[in-house]
């Protein structure tokens, strides 16, 4: 016999399962909202100086950097780039209506 026509019932039932729990776990409508207090904008304005003094860094170690290092460079300054844009949107409280 197929071993697969066996693990198929066993399979479909954890399925079943599964969808029960996602339900359960489903998310509910937003009904309030929380403002960020004086510590987290200290904590939000840390975050998004010392990200952007690493994009600037990051900028000006791949200037310098050999061909193959560069790359990296870059992929680094783009990731700390979104970080910083993600931490001023979120500093200024973009994003609410």
């Amino acid at each position: 016999t197929d071993r697969r026509d066996i693990a198929m019932p066993q399979q479909f039932t954890q399925l079943a399962g599964a969808t029960a729990a996602a339900k359960a776990l489903a998310p509910t409508a937003c009904t309030t909202i929380e403002e960020v207090g004086s510590t987290g904008v200290g904590a939000l304005t840390l975050g998004f100086l010392a990200l952007a003094v690493t994009t600037v860094v990051m900028v000006a170690k791949a200037a310098n950097a050999d061909a193959e290092r560069r790359k990296y460079y870059f992929c680094n300054t783009f990731i700390c780039g979104v970080a910083t844009f993600a931490y001023f949107a979120m500093l200024s409280g973009q994003g609410w209506t």
